[in-house]
């Protein structure tokens, strides 16, 4: 039997972005996670080497409804080369379905994120899945050469 543990939000973060890099490197995407805490950047994507794209990673214990995530305090930079990528993982470690991704262009985020806030969110409603859920082909296209 698994001792149960309580995990934290770094815990959540750091899962989070290792699941990514795992679905970016099963579509055949190279994925470099960057040093943790040290960038606004996680992870940097690329299929060939010619071009690559940026990827912030925010992830939770998906405790709350609806899904929203804490974005950080600083405004991100807008690039058609920086998506967010929202990730729902499931505390109980038995579960054993895949987390919940959603994979928003960064320009969304600015537009869409409530930065008056001392905790900036961003928030997906029901209504936005088929919009943004696994829409791991927003990153492929995003890295096809131009």
């Amino acid at each position: 039997m698994t001792e149960v543990i309580k995990r934290s939000s770094k815990n959540a973060g750091d899962a989070g972005e290792y699941y990514v890099a795992y679905m970016l490197s099963r579509l055949g995407i190279s994925a470099a996670l960057t040093t943790s805490g040290s960038s606004a950047i996680d992870i940097i994507a690329t299929i060939n080497g010619s071009k690559s794209i940026s990827i912030q990673v925010k992830g939770s214990w998906a405790r709350s409804q609806p899904r929203q995530w804490m974005i950080g305090k600083h405004m991100p930079a807008v690039s058609p080369d920086l998506f967010y990528v929202f990730c729902n993982m499931s505390e109980d470690i038995g579960n054993k379905n895949a987390p919940e991704v959603f994979i928003v262009p960064s320009e969304v985020v600015y537009a869409t994120s409530t930065w008056h806030h001392s905790a900036p969110l961003f928030k997906i409603s029901k209504g936005q899945d088929t919009e943004y859920l696994d829409r791991w082909d927003y990153i492929i296209a995003a890295l096809k050469p131009e």
